[in-house]
């Protein structure tokens, strides 16, 4: 057993960055309580993982173990199971956190397959003198319960306008799960736009909740999410509105953003969580308060510019 510690082994069934969260604050309480962590989801149904073979999980189908111990060697092992939620840190502005990064840029680590996977096109993305990364959530964000709003496609072109007037950017880098997005920065920013094979949608449902024919489709969502995110932590700045993938990206730069523009929203449900109630309070909101700065259009500027 590892230096003597007793074992703790945590498991998670969320989306793959909501599952990180969990997983640093997982492993700053196994700190605390000196314990050798284990991250294992072999009893778990992560959103992201490959289905139907007994030999993988869903955390070491994309990470490298955060121990030296092997959830394949937990069988011969007592562990203490860690099964409630983390709360060593907050949901939201985590990326801001000095402990929080330096949890996770020392346990957290690419496995060499899903390493690369993302090789070729961090290098294609290197060839382009100087990007800006955006990242825009839509689909089920957009009618998500008790999530905040994310930005409006008015806020994002207004945003991306200010990033540019301060930076002299050759492309955009658009990284978004929204199909509407995509046309949109294609339309407002032309070839300066370049952007991965992810896969999108128009509607307002999740991904992974979607039919697809594509073999083990939730295991190659995430293998692309995490691409994406290491992506536009390379890039030279940013903007984006609030997410568990737009804080991670930021964790993952290890030197600030020359431009870092964060926007942020009210909840989708302000007025009640109905799904016709949060679909009649987007459109309000659209046409009013998101047009201009305020509650419904607040800029955290994280930058050096």
């Amino acid at each position: 057993m590892a230096e003597n510690r007793p074992l703790a082994v945590f498991a998670r069934g969320g989306a793959m960055f909501s599952n990180l969260w969990a997983v640093v604050g997982f492993l700053s309480w196994a700190e605390k309580n000196d314990r050798t962590p284990v991250v294992s989801f072999a009893n778990a149904t992560p959103s992201n993982r490959w289905i139907g073979d007994s030999e993988r999980e869903g955390w070491s189908d994309y990470f490298k173990p955060v121990s030296e111990v092997d959830w394949h060697d937990l069988g011969a092992e007592s562990a203490y199971e860690f099964t409630h939620r983390p709360n060593e840190f907050p949901i939201q502005e985590y990326s801001t956190s000095s402990e929080f990064c330096r949890l996770f840029h020392k346990y957290i680590s690419l496995n060499d397959r899903s390493a690369d996977y993302l090789r070729p096109w961090a290098e294609a993305i290197s060839g382009y003198p100087k990007v800006l990364g955006v990242h825009i959530r839509g689909t089920d964000m957009r009618v998500a319960k008790s999530h905040w709003a994310p930005p409006t496609l008015f806020q994002i072109g207004k945003t991306v306008d200010d990033a540019l007037s301060r930076a002299d950017y050759s492309n955009i880098l658009v990284a978004t799960e929204d199909d509407r997005a995509l046309r949109f920065m294609a339309r407002r920013y032309g070839e300066r736009v370049i952007t991965t094979d992810s896969l999108r949608t128009s509607t307002a449902k999740k991904l992974v909740h979607l039919s697809s024919s594509i073999p083990q489709y939730r295991y190659f969502l995430g293998l692309q999410v995490l691409r994406d995110a290491w992506l536009l932590a390379s890039c030279a700045g940013l903007v984006s509105g609030h997410s568990n993938v737009s804080e991670h990206v930021q964790v993952i730069s290890e030197r600030p953003f020359e431009v870092n523009l964060q926007i942020r929203r009210p909840q989708v449900d302000v007025l009640g969580g109905h799904p016709l109630q949060i679909r009649a309070t987007n459109l309000a909101r659209e046409l009013t308060t998101s047009r201009w700065a305020g509650a419904d259009f607040r800029i955290i500027d994280r930058g050096l510019k």
